[in-house]
């Protein structure tokens, strides 16, 4: 099966490009809308492709140019949004034929109006499996191997990216839906803090732990990105030449592939190589209590923001989500409480095991990206966002069949751009590219 990838440019040498005149807002989108038009029937990444808009967003970034006005971060830069993000003017269906008919959204989310602020091109919305849950997948494909599920909730958000069809993503996650596609889909991403950032035009899904994240090829433009939205949040020192970084062992690791273990050695050996310190630590709740307990808030709180969609005719939502709300519906309270509160027990305890490291890491997921559509285990990634700290997705290797593999870089709540500049560092070591840069 030939890989359907296609790396562009990073965000920093496109604007270089856009400094010096020997490249057009314009010219680049059309190179990725010829993209599109080349692989996008295999991939299935988009639901509303909005060429028109995008060449329009693009001429007037074209014209500020040559005008030399002042341009945001994000200049030209074309970015997909995953339906469960609303844009001005195009339906939000969040893969649910229960949204079939909704009518346009009114205005943008937040993270979208901070998108176009920084000068970003928004070129459409990509698929979502349905309501952001696990299930329900959409029709997209794995662009290394279109047999195989590109990860979900994001599906689109991923594949697009990975196949080139743009510069930038927007996803989100409740469980595992950023750093599972991208981990899935060999390229990088990054999920802020839980609970930061707006998710004002965001379809919610369990508001406890919903946060928007983003795609890209590789680890400087998602921390290009986060600079672009928001500077003052995301600015910090680089990080030291030599860093502590916690590997985390855990039970939960028993059902890692060889592969995948595979690549965690080969990680440790090139951070050590590289003059870091690494060593192991544990999470003291253990990574399977963790996720016990957000199953039970995710449950609990899907169960009361969707009850009236099992009364939906019969076809309208699939079974799986259903069943998840009527388990929700039955959760009781003081059961949704002790959740609640031992995660943030958790919290408490595992930020202060690990104050001494400058990140901890983990694998992204037990294999590769599994045959069909069904969107994978999310079982390695819901204890990390559950202990709500940002977690930046690396691109690590290769497994079976040739498939990526990624790990999480993961740090304590609220030194997201600490977090960022350490991924940086340690990306210099460990980040694997899937074929030499191209535009």
């Amino acid at each position: 099966m030939t890989p359907l990838i296609q790396r562009p440019d990073s965000i920093r040498i496109i604007r270089q490009a856009y400094s010096s005149g020997t490249l057009d807002p314009v010219d680049l989108l059309e190179r990725f809308l010829q993209r599109c038009d080349e692989v996008e029937d295999r991939v299935q990444a988009w639901i509303i492709f909005d060429k028109d808009s995008a060449l329009q967003q693009a001429r007037e970034c074209a014209r500020r140019q040559r005008a030399g006005e002042a341009i945001g971060p994000l200049h030209g830069i074309p970015f997909a949004v995953k339906d469960v993000i609303d844009i001005a003017g195009l339906s939000t269906r969040a893969g649910s034929r229960s949204r079939e008919f909704s009518g346009p959204a009114r205005a943008d989310a937040a993270i979208v109006t901070a998108l176009r602020a920084a000068g970003a091109i928004i070129v459409g919305k990509v698929h979502t499996t349905e309501y952001a849950f696990f299930e329900g997948p959409p029709p997209t494909r794995n662009p290394w191997d279109i047999r195989r599920t590109p990860g979900g909730s994001s599906s689109g958000s991923a594949a697009a990216v990975a196949a080139g069809m743009v510069v930038a993503s927007l996803g989100t996650q409740t469980a595992g839906s950023v750093v599972r596609p991208a981990a899935y889909c060999g390229i990088a991403a990054f999920k802020p803090t839980s609970q930061t950032g707006s998710t004002y035009g965001v379809v919610p899904f369990a508001p406890s732990f919903d946060t928007v994240g983003w795609f890209a090829a590789r680890v400087t433009d998602v921390a290009d990105i986060a600079l672009g939205l928001e500077p003052q949040r995301y600015r910090a020192r680089p990080a030291p030449t030599q860093l502590r970084i916690g590997i985390v062992r855990d039970e939960l690791l028993e059902n890692a592939s060889p592969d995948v273990m595979s690549n965690v050695e080969e990680v440790i050996c090139k951070l050590s190589s590289a003059g870091h310190v690494v060593e192991d630590v544990r999470c003291r709740p253990g990574l399977n209590t963790l996720n016990t307990q957000h199953r039970v808030m995710l449950e609990y709180e899907i169960g009361r923001i969707y009850a009236e969609l099992p009364g939906l005719p019969a076809g309208q939502v699939n079974q799986a989500l259903l069943d998840a709300i009527a388990r929700g519906g039955n959760i009781r309270l003081d059961a949704y409480a002790r959740a609640r509160e031992g995660i943030q027990e958790a919290q408490s305890q595992v930020w202060g095991d690990w104050s001494t490291y400058d990140a901890v890491m983990f694998p992204a997921a037990p294999g590769v990206a599994p045959l069909g559509m069904k969107t994978g285990d999310p079982s390695f990634i819901v204890p990390f966002t559950a202990l709500a700290g940002p977690i930046t997705t690396v691109p690590t290797g290769f497994g079976e069949e040739g498939m990526p593999l990624g790990m999480m870089v993961c740090a304590r709540p609220y030194t997201d751009g600490d977090l960022l500049q350490a991924s940086l560092r340690i990306a210099e070591a460990i980040e694997v590219a899937p074929v030499p840069t191209q535009a």
